[in-house]
C-alpha cells in the first residue's frame, strides 16, 4: 500500500535582499584605511547592522567587516598622526638641546 504525501521536499524561501548601507559602508572603510574617511565607514556598519536587523536584510558579515575596519583604521590614523608628531620633535632635538644650552647655560 502506499501512502501520497502532498508537495515533495521543502518549500524553498526567496532570498534575502542584501543591505545596500552595509555595501557602501565595507567600500568607505576599505578606502578609508589611515584617513577619516574610515570613521564614516565605522559610522555606517553600524547603522547598517541596526538596518539589517529591523529588516531582516542580508549582509550582516559586511556589516561587521566595516565596523572592524573602521576602528583598525581609526587607530592607525591616530598612529600615523602621533608618529608624525614624536617624528618631528625627535627630528630637532638637537637644535632644541643647542639653544637650551645657549640661553640657560
Amino acid at each position: 500500500m502506499t501512502q501520497e504525501y502532498g508537495q515533495a521536499g521543502a518549500p524553498a524561501r526567496a532570498p534575502r535582499e542584501m543591505n545596500g548601507l552595509a555595501i557602501g559602508a565595507f567600500v568607505l572603510a576599505i578606502v578609508g584605511w589611515c584617513s577619516p574617511l574610515g570613521i564614516l565607514g565605522l559610522i555606517l556598519g553600524y547603522v547598517a547592522k541596526g538596518q539589517i536587523t529591523r529588516r531582516n536584510n542580508s549582509g550582516e558579515g559586511l556589516a561587521k567587516a566595516a565596523i572592524i575596519l573602521g576602528w583598525i583604521s581609526i587607530a592607525a590614523f591616530l598612529l600615523l598622526i602621533i608618529g608624525a608628531i614624536v617624528g618631528g620633535v625627535f627630528a630637532n632635538w638637537d637644535e632644541w638641546r643647542q639653544d637650551w644650552n645657549e640661553h640657560y647655560n
